[in-house]
């Protein structure tokens, strides 16, 4: 049995949600955990980027040399009830998840359902919207831990997820993961879908690509500051460079205006970091993760 595809000489532009062209001389499919296992050691010694459905993600090369490997995880799509836990694999996409729980009156997973990414990656970002996160929910996380080669599971403890931040080791990669399953209601839940969906929608900008948030929120004084309100301070609402814009309908946001280039992202964020610096003194972080 075939456990990956491999492809070579690949556009990576439908593999990052900001729709920057790239090439990667080297693309790996998994079909299952076997198969990303395999892939994670025959490919030890090079440099290794995980996509899930491309999103916070930021790529920074027109090609991409040999010893840059891609792996796409979206095959690894199984979920399933198993001893009264949702058991996913890492390429289980949160909107699918949360259509999974809902069609079997599960509760919790209704904020999960518009954010554009799979579990793996959410997880290792703790990705979460309104008051929840996803590391609420985790019991179990198996890993491949690349240094010991070999497949370990994780039991998080209360301080493992935090904001935008998890304690995964760089040589850590997700496989598989047991979430909590609580009865719920089919309508109620529907119901919070549509409501937290409208209000994303009224929110951010949909009508041009984007890779999610850009900045985590900083902290200063003890206090949380929003990053949209910092560069609304600053001028920088709508402000372009060449065809990469910092979106008018909600500045934490840089958006794709059509041919935006990897320098004309770089160079916005840069000017980002810079102004609310000189303005604040408060140094940005990025939300992304840059593949360089």
């Amino acid at each position: 049995m075939q456990n990956f595809l491999e492809l070579k000489d690949v556009s990576l532009k439908k593999y990052n949600t900001l729709r920057l062209e790239a090439y990667a001389k080297r693309l790996y499919f998994p079909l299952n955990q076997e198969g990303l296992v395999e892939v994670l050691r025959f490919t030890k010694g090079n440099k290794r980027y995980l996509l899930g459905k491309g999103s916070n993600v930021l790529l920074t090369k027109d090609v991409y040399p040999e010893d840059v490997v891609f792996i796409v995880t979206t095959h690894m799509d199984d979920i399933r009830i198993e001893q009264e836990e949702l058991v996913l694999e890492a390429g289980v996409s949160l909107s699918q998840l949360t259509w999974f729980a809902i069609e079997h009156a599960i509760d919790g997973y209704a904020f999960a359902e518009d954010i554009p990414g799979t579990i793996g990656g959410a997880l290792i970002m703790n990705a979460g919207q309104f008051e929840f996160t996803i590391g609420q929910y985790v019991h179990w996380v198996d890993v491949y831990d690349d240094e010991l080669d070999e497949v370990k599971r994780i039991i998080p403890d209360a301080d493992f997820f935090t904001y935008r931040n998890s304690g995964f080791k760089a040589s850590e990669t997700i496989l598989a993961c047991g979430l909590r399953n609580v009865g719920g209601d089919e309508l109620e839940n529907i119901e919070k879908v549509i409501s937290y969906k409208k209000e994303r929608y009224r929110k951010q900008p949909r009508n041009y690509p984007n890779a999610g948030s850009v900045f985590k929120r900083p902290q200063k004084d003890g206090k949380t500051l929003f990053v949209w309100k910092l560069f609304e301070e600053c001028g920088l609402r709508g402000k372009r460079i060449g065809n990469a814009e910092i979106s008018f309908k909600h500045p934490g946001f840089i958006v794709n205006l059509g041919q935006a280039t990897q320098s004309d992202v770089l160079a916005l964020i840069d000017l980002c970091k810079q102004e609310v610096k000189k303005s604040f003194d408060v140094d940005l972080e990025l939300e992304w993760r840059v593949l360089d």
